[in-house]
């Protein structure tokens, strides 16, 4: 459940999950009608994930250029890297960067696996 949640945000229609070394997950969770950023900007949740199966929050994305109907957190996805580090990617598919909902697909790399202990 997302800890800010409202009515119709569609949280947990798009997830992504990825194991850490240490047995542990990480995992993102799109809310595409989030209005953090304007109504129905989106946003996706991380969340890390014990290996007792415990999930704890540890940060919220959106998009620094997020308007209303842009749907950012409607395919998420999640993957750790050899080195520690863990990427995640999310897509606003309605974004008007080139031409109406042209879509956009933002990036997020979090730069060690000690941010989600």
């Amino acid at each position: 459940t997302a800890v800010d949640g409202a009515d119709a945000d569609f949280f947990g229609r798009s997830v992504g999950v990825t194991s850490k070394a240490d047995g542990s997950a990480v995992a993102v969770v799109g809310s595409f009608r989030d209005d953090d950023r304007g109504d129905n900007s989106g946003s996706a949740y991380v969340y890390n994930v014990a290996s007792s199966g415990a999930a704890t929050p540890i940060l919220k994305l959106t998009a620094s250029d997020g308007a209303n109907d842009d749907i950012f957190g409607n395919v998420v996805s999640v993957t750790s890297t050899s080195g520690g580090r863990t990427i995640c990617i999310t897509s606003a598919h309605h974004k008007d960067d080139g031409n109406t909902d042209s879509g956009s697909a933002y990036v997020f790399d979090m730069p060690s696996s000690s941010q989600f202990e």
